[in-house]
């Protein structure tokens, strides 16, 4: 009786699923079979098995990982801790397919990728280090915090809506993105000496590091073959100035939000500004924020903020871009189409980590504009993201007349009673 409810229920998706991709298709016969047939099976020798896949390990890495972050989400009430593994989970996966390439003899002849794929990782783990100092100062680790995020959105929807939230955009999807963010690598990897650009009279040619690499990869391209260009460097020079970008824009905000919290703990209350409370009242939403004269209107206004409401969140989404241009600099355009997933395996990571970004940013601002109502005027000021968006809203606020207003009530004075006070 079951058997035959399974059937029912798989049958509309039974001729789908010869569309999945290659990788999807072959990871659990690979798996079996390695099992049912090595003496020994070991995470090791699956990785260098003649049948395994580059794709196979990371895949069954998040596989893994997607009901352990659901189960610990459940069991402690805290939702955050695939937040945790952002710092490690994309440079994992790029690492299980670099091992791939140094263990697996069918990797042998991918060594003319090598450099191109070392550059790529290289920057990933920059990203890594740059994101874990930054969780690591802001106590993210701490295992009973939550995203406040997080937080505030559970107080707005339903139980069972926040439960599905759990666990298909945070426990499933969340993951699997993370993972996709380690699809550009797998494919310039990937590339046949054939596939790669070669369009640059300023490129290093493979004979140039073939003598510095291990012997199996020596013959695996023509001497003359292209194996860099003068585009990686000018994408290498685009993803160092976005982590940089993200380094100097999160300091400058940490900097800004922990010295306001001393000083209002050092202030009495009536030497604090209190936001208009002309909002609904609701003990499980956001508030709005007492903050002191010194720290107006709440939030950082200045140097790169006057410029865009989120810098570190553009240079985020502009780095993982990156990774995909690397594969559109190294290979010939028929190269990156032809092949297994197409533009998707390159193009889709980037822009699904852009809507996520977008979605989350929405949830940010709108708990900033309860914390802090001048907040609702900065956005007719400043753009979210890149500084074109800030042209445009200077642009229509110019026309409709609207952007003095809203300059006064983010710039301007708050009044002269704190006027005073500021003197002093």
């Amino acid at each position: 009786m079951s058997s035959k409810i399974a059937i029912t229920l798989l049958k509309p998706i039974l001729p789908y699923i010869p569309l999945l991709p290659t990788p999807v298709l072959s990871l659990f016969p690979s798996l079996v079979l390695h099992i049912a047939s090595h003496p020994q099976p070991s995470s090791t020798n699956f990785i260098s098995a003649s049948t395994t896949h580059p794709l196979h390990a990371p895949l069954i890495f998040t596989l893994i990982s997607i009901p352990i972050i659901y189960a610990l989400g459940l069991i402690s009430g805290n939702v955050s801790w695939v937040d945790r593994l952002w710092p490690f989970y994309t440079p994992f996966c790029s690492g299980l397919l670099v091992a791939w390439l140094f263990m697996n003899q069918e990797g042998s002849v991918y060594g003319h990728n090598l450099p191109r794929v070392a550059l790529m990782f290289g920057l990933q783990i920059l990203w890594s280090i740059r994101l874990l100092s930054h969780a690591l100062k802001r106590d993210f680790y701490n295992l009973k915090s939550e995203d406040y995020r997080y937080t505030a959105f559970r107080a707005l929807v339903p139980r069972p809506i926040f439960s599905l939230v759990h666990i298909f955009v945070i426990a499933i999807a969340q993951p699997l993105l993370l993972f996709s963010l380690s699809l550009p690598v797998y494919a310039i990897m990937s590339l046949p000496p054939s596939e790669l650009a070669n369009t640059s009279s300023f490129g290093i040619n493979f004979k140039t590091i073939s003598k510095y690499l291990p012997k199996k990869y020596s013959h695996s391209a023509p001497p003359l073959t292209v194996i860099l260009n003068i585009a990686d460097l000018i994408i290498t020079i685009i993803a160092l100035g976005c982590l940089y970008m993200e380094f100097k824009t999160d300091k400058t905000m940490y900097e800004f939000q922990n010295n306001k919290h001393s000083l209002i703990k050092s202030l009495p209350s009536n030497k604090l500004i209190q936001p208009n409370k002309q909002l609904k009242i609701n003990k499980n939403l956001p508030q709005p924020s007492a903050y002191p004269l010194k720290y107006h209107p709440g939030f950082p206004t200045k140097g790169i903020f006057k410029w865009s409401r989120h810098a570190n969140f553009a240079s985020e989404q502009i780095f993982w871009l990156t990774q995909a241009l690397f594969v559109i600099a190294g290979s010939q355009s028929s190269g990156v189409t032809r092949r297994s997933w197409g533009d998707g395996c390159v193009w889709a990571p980037c822009f699904a980590l852009s809507i996520l970004f977008c979605s989350s940013t929405f949830l940010t601002e709108w708990i900033t504009s309860r914390k802090f109502p001048a907040y609702k005027s900065y956005k007719r000021l400043v753009g979210q993201f890149l500084p074109q968006e800030t042209f445009w809203v200077w642009l229509i606020g110019t026309l409709f007349g609207t952007r003095q207003k809203n300059l006064e009530k983010v710039y301007g004075p708050v009044g002269p009673e704190l006027e005073v006070e500021k003197s002093q």
